[in-house]
């Protein structure tokens, strides 16, 4: 990283910001950073203080994040539309000092407002020469949001954040990049960071998804990252007039499984060029699958990158062979050294220079990785070990299916038995989609099925399967 944060890439003429309201460039984008570097420090706040910054103004959320990068302060989003309990939560377990933005919290820690004027002179002027951080200071802290809820806190080092975007795919001629989901969300904030920092583009303006080819036409957007959700939804209205993507876009989805149907749709009613991307917020990008794979491996996630390591191992950490399932364990060189204040899960996920990812999968002949599913959303049915993915690649064939979820109903005497809730179009029946499964998977088919508007998922569009299986319950399905 360059002592003001942006690569070299970020030549002063070029648009850094685009949204509704301003067009900012680099140029312009470095001093305001500057300004508000030595505004901050003028408010009293000093290297190593950590701050909260809960800004839903996306341009300024990320410029307010820089200057704390520059200033050598670690800080932390707290989310604007997260319920107050939550933040302070994150507030205490970070050592907070004070949060710049909005929604005061009265717990004692300082507010700090964003003037809308900076002040110039004296105390800001001298926080514009400050030395660039140690490579091993933490940079900025993060909070997973897991699917049981648990939220998971990381802390990046300088060197950490720019290790890990080394690993982050781009086609060669892109320069910008639009993401249509709010920064205050962990995957969106990693990527407006990294594209700041090496010089691309960010198309700020949160939108349904019919604006979204709209905006990438007006913009003349070259990358368009989407969760699986927004993916499909721009599925489902390609035919409606103007809703198609401009043909010449690279769209990347990740955050969640992506079936080979779901790829294989988007490729025929929106674009071609789609990327799958897999990936840990502890690592950052594992593995990205491009257009020219999927028509021939559907379901892998691609090759691992240049200095990614991926292992599939057993219950006793001894590697498997090419096509057997097992845990997938992940080395990269941006990869974290564990948790904040979580010692024993430290313990267990980061084992002898390994990243183990709770993920299952199984690395092809080709030496293609393809990505299972979570291991703790295995089911036990009477001994036998059912994972989700096979019930619900066997249901996508289907025609009619649009998108399913396999997850468990508690038995006292079974174990687990494998149930299945389904999005589907009108002429979708449900009695044939179950004759379909039995005949395929035998005693691995979902001995419930049920149609569902859409399926639960958390802010990094991971299917919260618990939500189901609570809702069958309650059905006394």
């Amino acid at each position: 990283m360059s002592s003001n944060l942006l690569g070299s890439a970020a030549t002063p003429e070029r648009l850094a910001i685009v949204s509704q309201t301003d067009t900012i460039t680099f140029g312009e984008m470095d001093r305001r950073v500057r300004a508000l570097a030595g505004w901050i420090a003028s408010e009293g706040i000093g290297t190593s203080d950590v701050v909260g910054v809960s800004i839903a103004d996306e341009p300024l959320h990320l410029m307010v994040s820089l200057a704390l990068l520059r200033m050598g302060c670690p800080h932390i989003s707290l989310a604007t539309h997260d319920p107050a309990p939550l933040r302070q939560d994150l507030i205490r377990r970070c050592g907070v000092v004070a949060v710049i933005g909005e929604n005061p919290l009265d717990d004692g820690v300082r507010t700090i407002t964003i003037p809308g004027v900076l002040p110039r002179g004296g105390a800001a002027d001298a926080a514009l020469d400050l030395p660039h951080p140690r490579d091993d200071a933490i940079a900025v802290y993060m909070a997973t949001s897991g699917t049981t809820g648990a939220a998971k806190i990381i802390a990046y080092t300088y060197r950490q954040m720019a290790q890990q975007g080394l690993t982050r795919h781009m086609p060669p001629a892109a320069r910008s990049e639009y993401i249509p989901s709010s920064i205050q969300f962990l995957y969106a904030k990693k990527h407006r960071l990294r594209s700041a920092m090496n010089g691309y583009t960010g198309v700020f303006h949160i939108a349904a998804p019919a604006e979204i080819p709209g905006i990438c036409r007006a913009y003349g957007v070259d990358v368009l990252r989407l969760s699986p959700p927004q993916a499909r939804s721009l599925i489902d209205i390609a035919a409606m007039p103007g809703c198609r993507l401009p043909e010449e876009l690279h769209v990347y989805v990740g955050g969640a499984r992506i079936s080979g149907a779901m790829r294989a749709d988007f490729q025929q009613q929106q674009v071609h060029s789609l990327h799958v991307e897999y990936g840990a917020t502890e690592c950052g990008n594992i593995a990205v699958a491009g257009p020219e794979l999927h028509a021939r491996h559907p379901d892998s996630v691609g090759r691992p990158l240049d200095g990614v390591m991926v292992e599939i191992v057993d219950s006793a950490d001894r590697p498997l062979p090419a096509g057997v399932d097992g845990l997938i364990r992940i080395r990269t060189p941006g990869m974290v050294a564990g948790y904040v204040g979580d010692p024993a899960l430290t313990a267990k996920t980061f084992r002898d220079g390994w990243y183990y990812s709770s993920d299952r999968g199984h690395l092809n002949e080709d030496g293609l990785l393809v990505f299972e599913g979570r291991a703790d959303d295995m089911m036990i049915l009477n001994s036998i070990n059912i994972h989700p993915a096979e019930i619900e690649r066997v249901a996508e064939t289907f025609p009619g299916v649009i998108e399913c979820a396999a997850f468990p109903l508690r038995s006292m005497v079974h174990g687990d038995i494998p149930m299945l809730a389904v999005v589907t179009t009108d002429t979708c029946d449900l009695k044939q989609l179950a004759a379909h499964c039995t005949r395929q998977l035998g005693v691995r088919a979902p001995r419930k099925i049920f149609r569902a508007r859409d399926l639960p998922r958390n802010d990094a569009g991971k299917i919260v399967r618990h939500e189901l299986s609570a809702l069958a319950a309650q059905r006394q399905l």
